[in-house]
């Protein structure tokens, strides 16, 4: 479908309006100004218009396909419209079979994905690292209960083995400790990645809040996903504002409306998976967070 989506600026404190031509998915023209064309026009006067949320839920394969729909709905009502995902192992043998099923239980979604990796930091090793490079694996969650395990790995192996696809590392601490002793933890395992060039996020994911747009180029996502502008997917929310409270009107993944307040989920199976080519890519437009 083609259509354009005129956004007025006004809430910028400009006059200035942006018009996005939508097709094949993708935005693929941004102007200042309206576009004369012969196609349908949706304009967002009186609403507002930002790009979708990509949300984490990692080891996915960990719950049953009834909690992974409930997930699902309740990130899609919030304005997600990429999962960052993981399928949990234990052993390197494991990988595909966990891959699969991690797949196969996001079969229904409206929702893109991207899915990783997460192990104990015992189990990461150069092999893994050699499997993620040829599947295309864009991360690996290391599950710490302590900050010992980490300074446990031989990391000049994995940063040999993960040099051509650079998947990106970051580990990820009990939810229950102490917050200045996990503060703790993440700033001694930046030194230490920064120490032995290991490609990481230098900030804690946290499972309901969107991922930051630095995270988001150190994966790879962006700017694929994350941003509005020429050659992004066409991925927005638009909300009602009056100016002190928002409400999420709609969820539109690859120009697609996947849910809206009226008529909830949508489009079940839109959602694809994400494949990163590379990740840690750089380069952002000016107006693609505006």
């Amino acid at each position: 479908m083609r259509y354009i989506i005129e956004r007025p600026l006004q809430s910028l404190g400009t006059d200035t309006m942006l018009s996005y031509l939508v097709d094949s998915q993708k935005i693929s023209y941004v102007s200042q100004g309206p576009l004369r064309m012969n196609v349908m026009k949706m304009s967002m006067q009186g609403l507002k218009m930002i790009p979708g949320h990509i949300s984490p839920l990692m080891s996915l394969n960990r719950l049953p396909i009834e909690k992974v729909k409930e997930r699902l709905a309740e990130r899609v009502r919030s304005g997600t419209t990429t999962l960052l995902t993981s399928a949990e192992i234990n052993y390197l043998h494991e990988a595909e079979t966990e891959l699969k099923r991690t797949r196969h239980l996001l079969v229904s979604s409206s929702i893109d994905y991207c899915i990783g990796l997460s192990m104990s930091p015992e189990k990461i090793s150069p092999q893994i690292m050699s499997f993620c490079r040829k599947r295309k694996i864009p991360f690996i969650q290391l599950i710490c209960m302590d900050f010992k395990q980490l300074t446990h790995v031989i990391w000049e192996r994995i940063r040999e083995a993960n040099f051509d696809y650079g998947t990106v590392i970051f580990p990820s601490f009990p939810s229950h400790i102490d917050m200045k002793l996990k503060k703790t933890w993440q700033r001694k395992w930046n030194e230490l990645a920064t120490k032995f060039q290991i490609p990481t996020l230098f900030n804690e994911i946290i499972e309901n809040e969107p991922l930051p747009l630095p995270s988001l180029k150190m994966l790879g996502i962006y700017p694929v996903k994350g941003g509005l502008f020429t050659g992004s997917d066409a991925d927005y929310c638009i909300l009602a504002t009056d100016g002190v409270n928002e409400t999420l009107k709609s969820v539109i993944v690859r120009g697609t409306i996947v849910y809206s307040e009226n008529l909830l989920e949508r489009q079940q199976g839109y959602g694809k998976e994400i494949i990163v080519i590379k990740p840690r890519r750089f380069g952002e437009s000016l107006i693609s967070r505006v």
